[in-house]
């Protein structure tokens, strides 16, 4: 009778054991299985972090680039504007020394057209002097002349007026055909108001005998 209830108790051991070792068990594996779920999710973490910098790197860099195309265009349109002021000041300084070329060539000119006794026949030796006016008052539409005529002390005072003003309208009609504007062109006479010469022989009155050319503005 003892020795059945001591094959009792020992059963009843070993079942109780192997229940044990089965609770173990299942709980180291429940433990490894969440270990192991949680280092992929750790990767995956990792891994959606790495693409995101990543991104976030490509897109840094594009905006770098972006920025350096940005300025590399913005320098080589500075480039161009300055290149074109500085043409465009070039070409005004230029303009502005070939106007000053010009009236010193106006002012080098003969300005004084004489004339021979009671005429108002243009001279062979002075047209090349007018044809150098011409030339810069057709170049020049805003400069203006004044033709002044003049007589010698000869004859009464209103006939030496009108003759003034022929020799005037001899050398506006001058200019004119060579391609002068008539509005840039005033004529007045003087007479024998104004000798620069205040003799009374033949060499004083052919210095009077005259029409000067005076621009108003250059």
């Amino acid at each position: 009778m003892e020795m059945g209830n001591l094959s009792k108790v020992i059963a009843s051991g070993v079942l109780v054991a192997f229940l044990g070792a089965c609770s173990t068990t299942g709980e180291t594996t429940d433990a490894t299985a969440s270990t192991e779920a949680a280092l992929v999710a750790a990767e995956a973490q990792a891994l959606a972090e790495t693409q995101a910098l990543a991104e976030a790197e490509a897109l840094a860099l594009a905006e770098t680039q972006a920025l350096a195309e940005a300025a590399v265009q913005a320098q080589a349109e500075a480039d161009a504007a300055e290149a074109a002021l500085q043409a465009e000041n070039e070409a005004a300084q230029a303009a502005i020394i070939a106007q000053q070329q010009e009236e010193a060539e106006a002012q080098a000119l003969a300005h004084i057209i004489y004339f021979d006794f009671d005429q108002s026949t243009i001279k062979a030796e002075f047209r090349a002097a007018l044809n150098g006016h011409a030339a810069y008052l057709s170049q020049n539409p805003s400069a203006n002349i004044v033709l002044e005529g003049h007589a010698d002390e000869r004859g009464t005072r209103e006939y030496n007026i009108a003759l003034g003003e022929r020799r005037g309208n001899a050398v506006s009609r001058y200019l004119v055909v060579q391609g002068v504007s008539v509005d840039a062109i005033e004529v007045v006479s003087f007479g024998e108001e104004r000798p620069v010469n205040a003799g009374h022989d033949s060499a004083s009155w052919a210095e009077n005998r005259r029409v000067e050319i005076r621009y108003i503005n250059y």
